[in-house]
């Protein structure tokens, strides 16, 4: 996920000399017009649409010769005008930059946000539709009694077996208040459920815990989102009414979000003498950032829980947490994205998103492409190193291939003892294949196929998300003070 600064936005600051970017953007476009053109062929089932742009020069001699002599093989009209900014910003070979339609913007900003309008559930798709990998805390489909492992298989009677993610998403969400019937497979049984959306904010969760003898507050963090600071003051509040001496923040699998947020949750814990982070944006030195006000939150100990997919604003929080106040970083490597990015709406709806600073944390270390190093590290069972691609062909016993051994350490995780896992499907490997298939009402056959590795990936998904499985936070158990 990408950093941004909430509005008002800061604008970017022109470079003095504009004509070499320019030169090298022109050709960009040029590149990607010209490439639908060549790759296109000779025979045209449909005239060409192309929009007209206000451009001058280059530009637009290549949009006037593709109008006038370009022949498009597609069923599909084709949009230059979107093909050359997209192909602009690829141009820039930065992950982070991009150019959203203006639905897209919608759906990005709602996940930085960390809220939505829906049932609050993640899912993975299977064979029969969508498997419930995880319910959220008294969120609609908690209230309506929807659990792990159940499978929605209609919503409003439209079938989601076959579907993309996108498209399910579309189905079972929906304004606050308005009600969706699902179909749910649950315990081999076929049922109805009527569930009433709501407005949901998934960005955190908080409680007092116990471990021994000693009392902790626990913060969870999956976005950095518009209200996430406070929610973190709130919970900061009851620690210290609890007197609770030690603070554990999880920020795995959060992506970052709103780089203000992060810098609003820091003020809690920094004085107004000391810096937060830095900040270099274009053509210009890197300014430090201080504090905002005096830090009204200290805790005798401090843990943060991280692995490889804690970025951007999660990096800068932890970063800084761990150099300047002494909080123990446990888990693994963190993701390495030390950029901000912030947003334009274009005349049309659309949007622009682009990096427009980098940021260090308090010390002035970069960790862009190299990320936060855990004081202890702790490996947790994951998704890395699996390979989710479809399975287009079914794999047999003797086959070899990087699919199979996918399959075999997600068997050994779950219980089903493949015997090996360099990717050779032997015998053990079937039989090991051939329980799981039993097990999640799969047709048992001893072959790998596509509705065997989606099955997979879901039962992987509930056993990550199960406390009960997560060695990171076990190994803090036992060293926490």
């Amino acid at each position: 996920m990408d950093d941004f600064i909430r509005p008002p936005k800061k604008e970017i600051k022109k470079e003095t000399k504009q004509r070499p970017i320019k030169e090298i953007l022109i050709v960009i476009l040029i590149i990607v017009c010209l490439a639908i053109g060549y790759f296109a062929g000779y025979v045209s089932k449909k005239d060409v649409v192309v929009k007209s742009t206000n451009n001058k020069g280059v530009i637009n001699e290549v949009y006037e010769t593709l109008d006038k002599y370009w022949v498009n093989t597609t069923d599909q009209d084709i949009n230059l005008d979107a093909s050359a900014i997209e192909g602009m910003v690829a141009g820039l070979n930065d992950p982070h930059s991009s150019y959203l339609t203006s639905k897209e913007a919608v759906e990005f900003n709602q996940t930085v946000a960390g809220n939505y309008q829906g049932i609050g559930v993640g899912f993975s798709m299977v064979e029969k539709g969508a498997m419930i990998t995880k319910v959220y805390n008294d969120s609609p489909a908690s209230k309506a009694g929807l659990n792990v492992g159940d499978i929605i298989m209609q919503a409003d009677g439209k079938d989601l077996a076959n579907l993309d993610t996108d498209k399910v998403k579309e189905y079972v969400r929906g304004d606050d208040g308005t009600e969706v019937t699902l179909t749910v497979l649950s315990n081999k049984k076929i049922s109805e459920i009527k569930v009433n959306r709501g407005a949901l904010d998934t960005s955190s969760f908080y409680e007092i815990r116990k471990q021994r003898n000693t009392s902790f507050g626990y913060i969870e963090l999956s976005t950095f989102g518009t209200d996430t600071a406070n929610q973190v003051e709130e919970a900061l509040k009851s620690f210290k009414q609890a007197n609770v001496q030690t603070l554990v923040l999880d920020l795995r699998d959060n992506g970052g979000g709103y780089l203000t947020a992060a810098t609003d949750i820091l003020d809690l814990f920094f004085s107004s003498d000391e810096v937060i982070y830095q900040l270099k944006e274009k053509n210009s030195a890197a300014k430090k950032y201080y504090a905002s006000t005096d830090s009204k939150y200290e805790f005798v100990n401090g843990y943060i829980l991280v692995n490889g997919n804690t970025a951007s604003a999660s990096e800068l929080t932890a970063g800084a947490l761990q150099s300047e106040k002494g909080y123990q970083l446990v888990g693994t490597t963190t993701y390495g994205k030390g950029s901000a990015q912030t947003q334009k709406t274009l005349s049309d709806g659309s949007v622009l998103k682009y990096t427009y600073a980098k940021w260090m944390i308090p010390n002035g270390t970069c960790i862009n492409g190299k990320g936060l190093t855990p004081d202890i590290e702790v490996e947790n069972v994951s998704l890395d190193g699996i390979s989710t691609k479809d399975v287009k062909e079914t794999l047999k016993v003797d086959c070899v291939n990087t699919r199979i051994k996918s399959m075999q350490k997600m068997l050994n995780i779950l219980g089903y003892s493949a015997d090996r896992e360099d990717g050779y499907f032997s015998v053990a490997t079937q039989d090991a294949l051939k329980k799981f298939e039993a097990d999640n009402d799969l047709t048992v056959d001893g072959e790998y196929s596509q509705n065997d590795k989606q099955m997979m990936i879901a039962r992987m998904m509930i056993y990550i998300n199960n406390h009960e499985n997560d060695k990171q936070y076990e190994y803090l158990m036992k060293i926490i003070k």
